[in-house]
């Protein structure tokens, strides 16, 4: 199992580092200014988010659709919510703001961690030549860049409490949804199906050929969707102490 390819040291990791600097340019010329001028980049990056998912799913469509391609990966969440965060003002601002922040944030800390779970070195590899490629690189990179925003500019602000269930809920829900489809489809969304860490997928194989697929299965979805619980509650909980460390510092 290896968590960061040559391929992605040498492309990934000065990618973050850019990042980095940007994110702390924009703290520095738009940091002091209102919320509605704060929001303009990470309105941008949303659009640009949509924008990139539209044309994968055309070209899809039009190549003989992918069922791997429909929008039931947790890092697609992140296609609809940043959206929503961008341009919704309403009763529920608040929760989707929490929510998409603790989403933005479990997939930052995945990607940082283990990049080769993300994306391949040979996605990296067809970046200038496989639309797919260059889409699953770019598209992460993206989110990465725009969870920096989120406490940078200020975007959102924690609540004192009630924000982290709120998450838990969230995440119940979509494992749910995400689970029932990838059974239902033979479709490997979020690991619903299959383990893509080879170590832990030939321990389902075991738990399969000894209980039965029926039962493996069923037990095997319980424990990816408690450890994505447990994941994104405590990317969440890492993103209020960044946010803290960076009130301090203002």
């Amino acid at each position: 199992m290896t968590l960061w390819t040559p391929t992605h040291i040498r492309t990934l990791l000065p990618s973050i580092i850019g990042m980095i600097l940007i994110a702390a340019v924009l703290r520095l010329t738009l940091g002091k200014k209102s919320i509605t001028v704060r929001r303009i980049p990470f309105q941008i990056l949303a659009c640009l988010i949509v924008v990139l998912e539209i044309g994968k799913q055309a070209l899809s469509l039009k190549q003989g659709y992918d069922l791997y391609h429909l929008p039931f990966h947790f890092c697609s969440l992140l296609i609809f919510l940043p959206f929503i965060m961008a341009f919704y003002r309403g009763k529920y601002e608040k929760t989707v703001s929490c929510i998409t922040t603790a989403v933005a944030s479990a997939t930052f800390l995945l990607t940082a961690i283990y990049p080769d779970l993300i994306y391949s070195a040979q996605n990296v590899q067809e970046f200038t030549t496989n639309f797919f490629s260059f889409h699953t690189v770019f598209f992460h990179n993206l989110v990465m860049l725009l969870f920096l925003l989120i406490p940078v500019l200020n975007l959102h602000e924690p609540a004192p409490k009630g924000e982290t269930k709120k998450v838990q809920l969230f995440i119940l829900g979509y494992c749910a949804i995400a689970a029932s489809m990838a059974h239902l489809l033979k479709t490997n969304f979020n690991n619903f199906y299959s383990c893509n860490i080879a170590p832990l997928e030939a321990v389902r194989q075991s738990v399969a050929a000894s209980l039965g697929e029926g039962v493996a299965a069923i037990f095997y979805v319980l424990v990816v969707t408690v450890l994505d619980i447990l994941f994104v509650t405590g990317a969440y909980w890492f993103y209020r102490l960044l946010h803290h460390l960076l009130a301090k510092k203002a």
